[in-house]
């Protein structure tokens, strides 16, 4: 196939470009900026710099493609409520001229959508782990454009422009990140672990998440690249929740020794959802879908590949 990757510099990207074309699709990869010369990656990738907010970058990008796996975002949780207007139009404003053009091309193909099963939710009413079915009650701007992409798709895919794949996504972790970033706890406090200062901690260290590996991310992205229907809302997460303070401890048992921790409370913290685990049954029984990588060996992965970082 001739996959479309948008955001395929980024945290998910990164990863998924390379193994789209290991899998043998041709794959075009969407950045605003280009890697280093000379690193292109493998032969099957296409790097384009460009704007999903510009038509003309939008319209070059969906031509000819049989799907568009969609990742690119620039906000978090913690910091969308900031600015309502400028959120909105650094995210939703880009995507629907994402879909503009899919429209105008007329060619019908498939789009992932990288969806966040962590928000979208909302509160927990209990502690059974959320389904598709769930009632969603977004408490953040980030969450609230994440559902309301998911209805754009859904009217797309019955208008016929086109057919969707969301993957309502827990918290993937399994490559450092930087350590000044607002979204990727497990990333980010390996990140400030390995320079040498304290794990930040925003929020209550009680939180729960749903934790999934990377890989296991990709497994189930790759997996959606051809339609299983005209419309499909899949959980990829876990089943299990681990507190901020488990994975804290976690960390501590697999490095050998204490580590210094700083909490923060930043008032947007109030609007995240405190327990989020997710049912990922359908994606079992229709995809063939579930996590191979438990947290304690992705996380030892991490630290191990960390430490011979040069």
């Amino acid at each position: 196939m001739k996959v479309a990757v948008t955001g395929a510099s980024g945290f998910l990207g990164s990863v998924l470009t390379p193994r789209l074309a290991a899998a043998g699709h041709d794959v075009v990869a969407l950045t605003r900026t280009l890697p280093p010369q000379g690193d292109d990656g493998p032969d099957r990738v296409t790097w384009v710099q460009g704007d999903l907010a510009s038509p003309h970058d939008a319209t070059h990008l969906v031509e000819d493609v049989d799907a568009v796996v969609h990742l690119a975002w620039t906000n978090t949780p913690l910091t969308s409520n900031a600015h309502l207007p400028s959120d909105a139009g650094a995210n939703m404003l880009p995507t629907l001229t994402l879909l503009e053009a899919i429209r105008e091309a007329g060619t019908r193909p498939h789009v992932v959508f990288a969806s966040s099963g962590g928000t979208v939710y909302g509160p927990a009413r209990d502690t059974r782990p959320f389904r598709e079915t769930d009632m969603c009650h977004p408490q953040s701007s980030y969450a609230i454009q994440k559902l309301t992409v998911e209805h754009y798709l859904r009217m797309a895919s019955e208008h016929g422009w086109l057919t969707a794949t969301v993957l309502r996504m827990g918290n993937p972790y399994g490559v450092l990140l930087p350590p000044e970033r607002m979204q990727g706890f497990i990333g980010t406090a390996v990140s400030q672990l390995r320079a040498g200062s304290a794990i930040r901690v925003f929020g209550s260290p009680k939180n729960v998440r749903d934790y999934v590996h990377v890989d296991d991310v990709c497994r189930a992205l790759d997996a959606t690249v051809r339609p299983t229907g005209a419309f499909e809302v899949f959980n990829i997460g876990s089943g299990a929740g681990h507190s901020v303070a488990d994975v804290v401890q976690l960390i501590e048992e697999l490095e050998g020794g204490e580590v210094d921790v700083t909490y923060e409370h930043p008032a947007a913290a109030d609007d995240l959802p405190s327990w989020v685990v997710l049912d990922s049954g359908k994606a079992r029984d229709t995809l063939g879908w579930s996590t191979e990588i438990t947290l304690r060996a992705g996380l030892d992965r991490l630290l191990t590949s960390s430490r011979q970082r040069p």
